[in-house]
C-alpha cells in the first residue's frame, strides 16, 4: 500500500482538472495494486466496497420493476469487479449472472443488451469447474433458454446442453431463479 498515494484533501478546488487527473491515477493504481494481490481482492471489506452499494441499489431498483435502470447499475457494477477480478472468479460471473437474470425479467424489453450479456455469462461459464458455482449454470441455462425464445433466437444448443447435464445427473428441474440462484451463492460467501 506504500506505493498508492493520494493527494491531500483540500477545501477549495475540488473540481481542479489536475486534482481530478491525480486522483483518478491514484485510484487506478490502487485497484492494479488490489488485483494483483489476492490477500487483498479476496477479502470480503475488498468484495462488499466494490459491489455492496451496486448490489443493493439494484436489488431495490429491481423490486421497483426498473430493469433498464437496475440494468445500468449492474453494467457500471461489473465493469469494475472485471478490472479487479478475474472473469471466472465468483464476484464477476455473480453480478454477470444477476445482470442476465435482470435483464430476463425486463420480458425482452431490452433486447440487444439481454443476448450480448446471456451470451457472455454463457461463454464464461465454459471452464467453470467450482461445484457452487456450476449451481448457477442450470438457473442459467433456464433463463437463457427462455430470452431466446422471446428473442425468436434459436435455443436448441442451450436445450442440448441441459440435457446433458441431466444425462449426468445433475438437478435441471424445479431448480430456483436466476436471481434466487445467484442470492443464495451469495450468502454461502
Amino acid at each position: 500500500m506504500n506505493s498508492v498515494t493520494f493527494p491531500r484533501k483540500i477545501v477549495v478546488g475540488n473540481f481542479d482538472p489536475n486534482l481530478i487527473s491525480s486522483r483518478c491515477a491514484a485510484f487506478e493504481s490502487l485497484l492494479n495494486l488490489i488485483a494483483n494481490e489476492s490477500r487483498l481482492r479476496d477479502a470480503p471489506a475488498a468484495i462488499a466496497f466494490f459491489q455492496n452499494v451496486e448490489l443493493n441499489e439494484s436489488r431495490k431498483l429491481i423490486n421497483e420493476g426498473k430493469f433498464d435502470q437496475a440494468l445500468f447499475v449492474l453494467e457500471t457494477s461489473f465493469k469494475l469487479l472485471n478490472k479487479v477480478y478475474t472473469d471466472r472468479s465468483r464476484v464477476v460471473l455473480s453480478v454477470l449472472c444477476r445482470i442476465v437474470a435482470c435483464a430476463g425479467y425486463s420480458g425482452g424489453t431490452l433486447a440487444g443488451p439481454v443476448e450480448k450479456w446471456a451470451q457472455l455469462a454463457l461463454r464464461r461459464y465454459e471452464a467453470v469447474s467450482d461445484s457452487d458455482l456450476l449451481m448457477i449454470y442450470v438457473p442459467l441455462l433456464h433463463t437463457c433458454i427462455s430470452i431466446w425464445d422471446t428473442l425468436g433466437r434459436d435455443k436448441t444448443k442451450l436445450v442440448e446442453e441441459l440435457n446433458n447435464l441431466r444425462r449426468r445427473g445433475m438437478k435441471v428441474d424445479s431448480v430456483p431463479s436466476l436471481m434466487d440462484a445467484v442470492d443464495g451463492l451469495d450468502t454461502s460467501l
